[in-house]
């Protein structure tokens, strides 16, 4: 595998309708740290998500309503024995053109899309985020592969026309790809010596439409072996998964999203969930599975799954694809790639081609999307084949020109001068450049590090008693002016600032570490938003933080829990909060705040137990820290419950 040379990181952190997004970029080179870091703002723009929602479930889905059919439950399925009829939200094929049988509802649609890419258009020009427009435009360069990847998690920013935005479009060699806004680095297998691409490929339940298109082109392409499991049942896909090593899983066929979760549809009887193949996907992942190509219909619910399992690569439609749009796309992104053309750009022609055919279908060049769970990576249809190497021969040496005598003997001294010369001088250019390396690799990594650690000293026991918080400020700047991802200086800089009540400073800090894979400023990030009675926001920040916990972390994971409680009592979702509070308690006995908690919700239950909460309210009087304000407030409210209740401890 390959990697590009430019890498952009695009972090949307928000949500459309109500309250915008905080956008950072990130800009590097390879595989090393971000040479470029920005903040930035996307605002709230409910036109655009009205729009949005409109455009997609009522302007573009009305265009296949005669092939559309209402289920009469949820996991009802055709059988071949049924009256043909049409299927819902899969891979369609129409009778015939959409112009042709509904000229109203085309027009509609294609005033809609307009419409659409005209408001995402002025959206993307808010002040604060065309600031990081220009940014790139001055960084990267147009001859150069860039990788452009969007994290976010709200589903609305995957459907947006991303390849209409000026910087895409005239950067033509990139294709915005997408991935979650926290992700833990992949499983990455390392390279088999195999002769061909191994693909697996599930040609699923195919009633009205031609999945035999798809067979044919794929027998058709080059250094390839294709496995062929044609309407199969469960049981043979899971045994192929297991059974052998794949680099690329096909599938064709029908499939959908409902209630945000993915599903396919393998043969007339059969309809399965991704999870249900979980762990065959996870093994193949780990023997060398690089990329997943869903060549069906609403494939937004299947790439959660393609996530949890850490496929480094998959294609999937935004939406319901007609049949002759999946197949063009197909035929020309596999032609492009399998001939030596880059990944993204594979993908990019081949959705571009896609234009020619949206006077029949229209935004048939808004559907396919790549989905990235591995930065860094750019899959090679090469790259899946590791040739052996030639053994060496000696024909270089054969070859290798033979020194000229020197005929002169007067010359001898002044080359032997100049010979010393340069090989003193290869020396020191040699001792500079370690210097160099090692200044980058081991001093400022080093120095970050004791920079740190002065600011914690000066916190513990600080030289300046009326400033205790200024000193130890200058400290952690300093860490992170040498490695700006120093996740523990930015925590420390956040507490210090929201002891302060300087919440935005404290946000951007606690933020900055979360987003470098760090749990404690994950779980300082979700403490600042439940402060800020922002529930919603903690709780799916939480659920983000106990993924990032690491072995040996149990004080964190402690913590986590702890606040998730918290933030269900908040909702009062009493029975979850007993949950998490428990789970915590058992982990740490002895610490007070999640029996503060405890107390709290037992008077909201109602099958109270006296005993219960005489236990947890003491515990939580005679162990709290008092070095979190909340914390001192939850002690002086229980120690008044007990008092009030003459509860005596035990």
């Amino acid at each position: 595998m390959t990697t590009p040379n430019n890498r952009v990181v695009l972090k949307l952190d928000g949500d459309l309708e109500h309250h915008g997004f905080k956008v950072f970029l990130e800009i590097g080179v390879d595989d090393q740290l971000p040479q470029v870091e920005m903040m930035g703002y996307l605002p709230a723009n409910p036109p655009l998500a009205q729009q949005l929602h409109q455009h997609w479930q009522q302007h573009y889905r009305s265009i296949g309503a005669p092939y559309i059919r209402s289920l009469s439950s949820p996991d009802s399925f055709p059988t071949p024995e049924s009256s043909p009829q049409p299927l819902s939200n899969y891979r369609i094929k129409p009778k015939g053109s959409f112009a042709s049988h509904h000229e109203g509802r085309f027009v509609a649609c294609q005033q809609s899309a307009r419409q659409l890419a005209h408001l995402f258009s002025q959206w993307l020009q808010s002040p604060e985020f065309h600031r990081l427009d220009l940014c790139l435009r001055e960084e990267l360069s147009k001859t150069q592969e860039i990788e452009l990847l969007i994290r976010c998690d709200r589903p609305d920013i995957k459907k947006l026309p991303w390849h209409l935005w000026s910087f895409s479009q005239r950067y033509q060699k990139t294709e915005v790809s997408f991935g979650s806004l926290v992700a833990s680095s992949p499983y990455v297998a390392q390279p088999t010596l195999n002769s061909t691409v191994k693909i697996l490929a599930i040609l699923g339940h195919a009633q009205g439409i031609n999945t035999q298109c798809d067979r044919q082109f794929l027998e058709t392409l080059p250094q390839a072996a294709v496995e062929f499991l044609v309407e199969p049942s469960r049981h043979d896909i899971n045994h192929k998964l297991w059974q052998d090593s794949w680099d690329i899983v096909f599938f064709a066929g029908h499939s959908e999203t409902r209630n945000e979760t993915g599903k396919i549809y393998i043969n007339p009887q059969e309809s399965l969930e991704i999870a249900d193949l979980s762990y065959g996907f996870q093994d193949a992942v780990k023997r060398g599975l690089t990329l997943a190509i869903f060549n069906s219909c609403d494939g937004l619910g299947l790439v959660q799954k393609i996530e949890d399992w850490q496929i480094p690569m998959a294609i999937v439609m935004r939406e319901l694809v007609p049949d002759q749009v999946a197949q063009a796309f197909l035929k020309s992104f596999l032609a492009q790639f399998s001939q030596g053309q880059s990944f993204r750009e594979s993908v990019r022609h081949a959705r571009e081609q896609l234009q020619g055919l949206e006077g029949q279908f229209p935004c048939a060049s808004w559907l396919p999307m790549i989905y990235q769970n591995c930065p860094h990576l750019s899959p090679t249809w090469q790259g899946f084949i590791q040739p052996k190497l030639e053994p060496k021969t000696h024909q270089a040496r054969v070859n290798k020109p033979k020194r000229l005598p020197i005929s002169n003997p007067a010359l001898s001294p002044l080359l032997t001068r100049l010979t010393t010369q340069l090989t003193q001088h290869r020396l020191r250019l040699f001792l500079l450049l370690f210097t160099l390396v090692l200044g980058q690799v081991w001093l400022r990594p080093s120095l970050a590090n004791y920079f740190h650690q002065k600011g914690q000293a000066e916190i513990e026991t600080p030289s300046d008693v009326e400033r205790p918080w200024v000193q130890a400020k200058r400290w952690f700047r300093l860490a992170l002016h040498l490695d700006p991802n120093h996740c523990g200086a930015h925590v420390d800089l956040g507490n210090l600032y929201q002891d302060m009540s300087q919440n935005e400073q404290a946000e951007y800090h606690y933020r900055r570490s979360f987003l470098s894979y760090n749990a404690v400023g994950c779980n300082n990030l979700s403490r600042l938003y439940i402060l800020q009675d922002k529930f919603e926001a903690a709780n799916t920040t939480l659920i983000q933080c106990e993924r990032l916990l690491k072995q040996n972390q149990p004080w964190t994971q402690y913590s986590i829990l702890k606040n998730r409680g918290w933030v269900a009592l908040q909702q009062e979702s009493y029975r979850l909060s007993q949950t998490h509070l428990q789970a915590a308690i058992e982990l740490k006995p002895n610490e007070g705040a999640a029996h503060c908690l405890m107390a709290k919700l037992m008077v909201k239950l109602p099958d109270l137990e006296t005993s219960q909460l005489a236990h947890h309210g003491w515990t939580c009087v005679d162990n709290i820290r008092n070095n979190l304000p909340e914390e001192i407030r939850w002690k002086t409210r229980v120690q008044h419950l007990l008092d009030a209740r003459g509860l005596e401890r035990e």
